[in-house]
């Protein structure tokens, strides 16, 4: 659904281009996506979370044969789950976070009962998900480990960062910007392996990156085992391990210079029938999952979009360039100084980077969603989607409507809660 991606040849294909109809028409941002036979979706998938959440929450305090320092150590992840599925629903089916209007629109039911007895769900609002979402990670943070020991598991520096990041969605910088300092400054004490990836290391001789398959791209395909991984919360990224209905387009494929490292997770051929793209355009490989949980670059583009937003120009200059370090030459890293010094130039600058770290793991739609709502930055956000042919003849062309920034909910839900309204 973001605007980085193109339809490839293939678009039309289900099976080896495209994995569902669904998927078909998340790309065209279409009113409904799925039919009303269909109950394998989002919400549905994090109803199932939250109420083994709202389980421990309930229970854990009351259980037998723990110390009451372990009970309040696994409360405090369980309150750090409910948070991250309220905030991954709020952002799926409510508007986009506007302090003059979240008090009213309208979001996804607030689950807070593990009752599967319960038949009836009204909605909450936006205001109303977001502040259970700070309540939930407030009381967590002083209870979590100290140290991210399990990527698996909540810590105190993984909940500042999801809190962190509910904040810069709020565009609250001065409270996001501390959470998030204090997760980086974290990292060295973690006493599993988490990072950032040098990848220019990983992809030399007995790099993590290699080898590189000629079918399947490089050698990153387990998430319980990425450096980059701090809290697994992973979905299956068909688009980025096999399957090339979606690939990048010409556009953001342009985005990237030639020194980055980062082109290699991109094959510019076709998935087994090896055609070349058109216009610059690639394929994702190599990488069969995208993790929704905290990841550590997100966390590093948002520290530097936080100073930026701060006006902490120079800072965030340099945050950037010491990333972009691990990911392209040392002449390509630097910000060029016109863009550096001018802060919006800066912050859309930070926006490109966040794609050409993230593209077709699903973030940028989120990007999108906040952006869009930002006056500074709204004009940044696309909204069509074209399908080309293996000649990049445009096939077909879609456009995102303002309403479709915010998803309906599937057919199957609405005809078992017929006292709950839906999205336009």
């Amino acid at each position: 659904m973001g605007d980085e991606v193109t339809g490839s040849p293939n678009f039309t294909t289900l099976g080896f281009g495209m994995m569902t109809l669904a998927d078909q028409e998340a790309f065209k941002w279409a009113d409904d996506i799925y039919l009303s036979t269909n109950t394998d979706s989002e919400i549905a998938a994090m109803v199932k979370q939250v109420y083994l959440y709202n389980k421990v929450i309930k229970e854990v305090m009351s259980s037998t044969g723990g110390t009451e320092a372990q009970k309040k150590s696994i409360l405090a992840e369980a309150l750090t789950g409910r948070a991250w599925v309220h905030f991954l629903l709020v952002n799926l089916y409510g508007k986009p976070y506007n302090a003059a209007t979240a008090k009213t629109d309208l979001a996804s039911p607030l689950f807070m009962n593990a009752d599967v007895t319960q038949t009836s769900f009204s909605r909450a609002t936006v205001q109303q998900l977001y502040d259970q979402i700070i309540a939930d990670l407030n009381e967590a943070i002083p209870l979590l480990p100290a140290n991210i020991s399990n990527r698996a598991r909540a810590a105190k520096p993984t909940a500042q960062a999801i809190l962190g990041k509910v904040y810069m969605y709020m565009q609250q910088w001065q409270e996001a910007s501390p959470l998030l300092n204090a997760f980086i400054a974290a990292l060295p004490a973690a006493t599993t392996n988490v990072g950032l990836y040098d990848y220019h290391k990983e992809f030399a001789t007995g790099g993590t990156f290699l080898p590189i398959d000629p079918m399947y791209g490089p050698s990153r395909l387990m998430v319980d085992m990425d450096k980059e991984v701090a809290y697994m919360k992973s979905g299956q990224r068909i688009y980025g391990a096999g399957l090339d209905g979606v690939i990048l387009s010409a556009a953001t494929a342009a985005l990237f210079t030639a020194s980055d490292e980062r082109l290699k997770f991109y094959s510019t051929e076709t998935w087994l029938t090896f055609e070349t793209y058109p216009n610059g355009m690639r394929r994702a490989w190599g990488q069969s999952y995208a993790n929704f949980g905290v990841t550590v670059p997100d966390m590093y583009l948002l520290a530097a979009e936080c100073k930026a937003r701060l006006g902490q120009t120079a800072e965030a200059a340099e945050d950037l360039k010491n990333f972009r370090l691990t990911r392209v030459s040392a002449a390509d890293a630097p910000v060029p100084a016109a863009i550096a010094g001018n802060k919006i130039s800066l912050l859309k600058y930070v926006m490109e980077e966040r794609i050409r770290e993230m593209a077709i793991t699903g973030e940028r739609w989120f990007d999108m969603r906040r952006l869009s709502v930002d006056s500074d930055l709204a004009g940044t956000v696309g909204h069509t989607h074209t399908v080309v042919d293996i000649k990049g003849n445009i096939t077909a062309t879609y456009t995102l409507k303002p309403e479709r920034l915010t998803m309906r909910f599937p057919i199957y839900v609405m005809d078992n809660n017929p006292g709950m309204t839906n999205n336009p």
